[in-house]
């Protein structure tokens, strides 16, 4: 008895046979040239650039509405709202989301996003600054134990610096772990040498000080600080916790105004336009004087030519 090969899909004992469509679409997918599939990134998942969908849309959408409507008035409309429905339904998510990525670090002080900032490099969806999962978050922002601290280059200070280069401000956040720990940070500042007031600018100049320092009362206030970002039971702390919440709502609020641009922007814009270009044609019509026919045997210009006249031709 010969065994049949797993791999195999037809012959796998939990497998089922392709149907037609889906032998019929894996045909076509693989006539696709590599470069082309390289460049507009198309993967068995069936993923692909936003660009890529705009470009297909567009064509299959957009360009074959076109070419069906009826007259002018529908033309228009079609490259007005749906070209417009189109855009905002591929671009906007992403695009409302760095938007808000960057005003949520820079309010708060907790990062929530990494990426380079610029607007011709955040113009692409995917590239320039880009929304974290929940796993990179709590990469960025948590520890599960004092000792993790060990495992990070430069100990505690990188890991502070990480914070800083992702656009967080760590005053901000070690607010928001403990309430009393500005007066830690002060505490461990005059234990170091330094009187001025720390601010994000010098905390780091502090946190490095303090991880080189002997003194036992500044390491006892140090691992106050690093204590506060090692995870609960639940894998939380409460700057995790917040920066988890700011990403859930700011996700549902970008999908609730791409809806809006959707729902409400884009057909009120739509209708304005199109009563507005109405209004304009009206008003050209009416003040174009009337121009009699040419022809004198119409009864028009002789009723016209006798009212002058007197007389009747």
């Amino acid at each position: 008895m010969t065994i049949q090969s797993a791999s195999s899909i037809n012959n796998a004992i939990h497998s089922f046979k392709p149907g037609k469509i889906c032998r019929t679409l894996s045909g076509i997918g693989r006539m696709i040239p590599d470069k082309v599939s390289d460049f507009c990134d198309l993967t068995t998942n069936a993923s692909m650039k936003r660009t890529t969908q705009f470009a297909i849309l567009a064509a299959c959408v957009v360009l074959s509405r076109y070419i069906q409507a009826r007259n002018d008035d529908e033309k228009r409309e079609i490259l007005t709202r749906d070209t417009g429905m189109l855009f905002t339904a591929v671009y906007g998510v992403p695009l409302f989301k760095k938007v808000a990525s960057i005003f949520i670090n820079k309010r708060t002080g907790i990062p929530i996003a990494h990426g380079e900032k610029g607007i011709l490099k955040n113009i692409n969806p995917e590239k320039g600054i880009q929304m974290a999962s929940y796993e990179q978050l709590s990469e960025w922002l948590s520890v599960n134990s004092t000792k993790s601290f060990d495992g990070i280059k430069n100990g505690f200070t990188g890991f502070c610096v990480n914070i800083k280069k992702l656009g967080g401000n760590l005053i901000k956040c070690l607010n928001i772990l403990d309430k009393n720990s500005k007066e830690t940070i002060k505490n461990i500042a005059k234990s170091v040498g330094i009187n001025e007031e720390v601010t994000n600018k010098n905390i780091l100049k502090v946190i490095y000080k303090a991880e080189k320092s002997t003194d036992k009362g500044v390491q006892d206030n140090l691992n106050k600080l690093k204590e506060l970002f090692v995870q609960d039971k639940n894998g939380m702390n409460p700057l995790l916790q917040k920066a988890s919440n700011l990403k859930s709502a700011t996700g549902f609020t970008c999908i609730a105004a791409t809806a809006f641009v959707l729902g409400g922007l884009l057909p009120w814009f739509n209708i304005h336009h199109t009563k507005k270009l109405y209004e304009q044609n009206k008003a050209k019509n009416n003040e174009q004087p009337k121009i009699l026919p040419a022809n004198n045997s119409n009864i028009i210009n002789k009723f016209e030519l006798f009212k002058k006249t007197g007389q009747l031709v």
